[in-house]
């Protein structure tokens, strides 16, 4: 795919004095995509170097030299665009935007991304409107399609014309919602996430993503006009398991990867259930916003890019570089059940069902003590300790980042069993073995899981890249440069960075 880059996009990159929300991730997405290259034209290359001179021209021309170059670019405007655009194409902007446009309507290049609202407006005209992008369409129709990988965890997508309407799970819902059947039944050929064990149905979740233009005339007061993820349905009939905040996980990995600018659920708060449900999604950020047709609840979450350093959960899965960070070392044998997204890609796993492996804040008990003391909001990386065979410096990795939700200093040992359960690795037995005689050093870090790197970070490249010197050896302090390079070199995804 051939990708046209317009002036104001190459300049916000190229210039020393200017920046682009989203643009390193617009960046990245195509220079780690073998099938889309970056091009520039005459027409574009010379609106950037026109008013530059001397060694900042020369500076220029040579970053341009990454760019591949549109060589059939159009010398002229093609009949269609001068008649419809000719009378009005006053200035040379004007001219040079329809000649840029003239490589998309020919075919010459496959899609423009531009800033210039001239250009969409002048692209919806013609009626190419979809090749022709801002950086936060681009984003989105890169990542709508990508699938969020929950499978690890038995939670799998199903058609909704597979899945029984007449089980018992649906009757509250049936209830709550008259005209529920008719509705489930249009949706036939939508996707749900469902978590079944055995062939008993115990959570469903339906997305849906809602573009502009979507009509909320049914809900007061009114709602923005920008793109949304609606959470459609969501029901989970088994308690303890932790199933509902896996739910929450795939919400805002959706949310993320569709670029949304908000969530929003619609909610009854006739039953305790529902009450609850209410919390949870306010503990995540939700706010009230109003009611739809005078009686359901709608809370909205904002997915604006910004970080609670005092409540990270209220903009989660944002995290900011700015923060302190930690490196913790965890077993092999405990790794993967504590992260399971972060199972490496020849690691026998199979999950066991605990609360601990579907919960997004997850417990690290240590006894190990502490150098500097982690605070909230502070970020955490696991670093996943050496196999038995291989050695430490190719076996041992950096896989994982989270963030600091509270720290806990139990004061015996059933404080410590009744902080942590469910939410821990360990069993009751296994914390007052290890821990009992240990209590006067021993704390608890409360963690919200936050992503698993792309790459994942060897010893040896920690210390090829200066991140380490040593193993580290309980929860150790990393410098602000360190945790950068982790960000980088574990191509983390830029759009949850701040």
């Amino acid at each position: 795919m051939k990708i046209l880059l317009d002036t104001n996009i190459v300049v916000y990159r190229e210039s020393d004095n200017s920046s682009k929300d989203g643009l390193g991730e617009l960046y990245r997405l195509i220079d780690n995509n073998i099938q889309m290259q970056k091009y520039i034209n005459p027409t574009i290359k010379s609106e950037i170097l026109q008013k530059l001179s001397g060694s900042k021209r020369d500076i220029m021309i040579n970053r341009l030299e990454s760019y591949n170059m549109l060589e059939n670019s159009s010398k002229h405007i093609c009949d269609e665009l001068k008649e419809k655009f000719g009378e009005r194409d006053k200035l040379q902007n004007d001219i040079n935007d329809s000649l840029i446009l003239t490589d998309i309507f020919t075919g010459k290049a496959d899609l423009l991304i531009t800033d210039d609202k001239r250009i969409k407006r002048k692209a919806n005209e013609l009626g190419i409107a979809p090749k022709v992008n801002n950086i936060g369409e681009f984003l989105y129709n890169c990542k709508i399609e990508k699938k969020v990988p929950h499978n690890i965890l038995d939670i799998h997508k199903r058609k909704l014309s597979n899945v029984d309407i007449n089980d018992i799970f649906f009757d509250s819902l049936k209830k709550s919602y008259p005209g529920f059947e008719d509705w489930f039944k249009r949706k036939k050929d939508e996707e749900a996430y469902c978590y079944y064990e055995g062939t008993k149905l115990l959570g469903l979740l339906l997305l849906k993503n809602e573009e502009i233009g979507e009509d909320y005339s049914d809900i007061s007061p009114t709602m923005r006009i920008n793109r949304k993820l609606k959470v459609s349905t969501f029901k989970v009939d088994v308690r303890g398991k932790k199933i509902g905040e896996r739910f929450i996980k795939i919400i805002f990995d959706q949310a993320i990867y569709s670029n949304v600018n908000e969530i929003y659920v619609t909610i009854f708060d006739d039953d305790n259930n529902k009450l609850n449900l209410i919390k949870y999604f306010e503990k995540f950020g939700f706010v009230y916003h109003g009611k739809k047709n005078g009686k359901e609840l709608v809370y909205i979450r904002n997915m604006n890019k910004k970080f609670n350093k005092e409540m990270p959960l209220t903009t989660y899965p944002y995290f900011s570089r700015k923060s302190d960070s930690f490196i913790i070392p965890i077993k092999p044998s405990y790794h993967t059940f504590l992260l399971p997204d972060s199972k490496l890609s020849k690691e026998l796993y199979k999950n066991i069902h605990m609360p601990v492996e579907y919960a997004i804040t997850k417990y690290y008990i240590s006894a190990a003590g502490w150098n500097t003391k982690p605070k909230i909001g502070d970020n955490i990386v696991f670093y996943r300790s050496k196999d038995s065979i291989i050695p430490a410096k190719y076996s041992s990795v950096i896989t994982t980042i989270g963030i600091v939700n509270n720290i806990y200093n139990p004061q015996n040992i059933n404080d410590l069993v009744n902080i942590v359960k469910g939410k821990t690795v360990y069993t009751d037995e296994e914390i007052i073995k290890w821990y009992k005689n240990k209590m006067h050093n021993t704390y608890v870090i409360e963690f919200a899981y936050i992503t698993t790197l792309d790459n994942k970070i060897t010893f040896n490249d920690c210390l090829n890249n200066g991140i380490l010197t040593e193993a580290p050896i309980g929860v150790s302090q990393l410098s602000q440069d360190s945790f950068n390079k982790i960000v980088e070199l574990g191509n983390v995804d830029m759009t949850i960075v701040i």
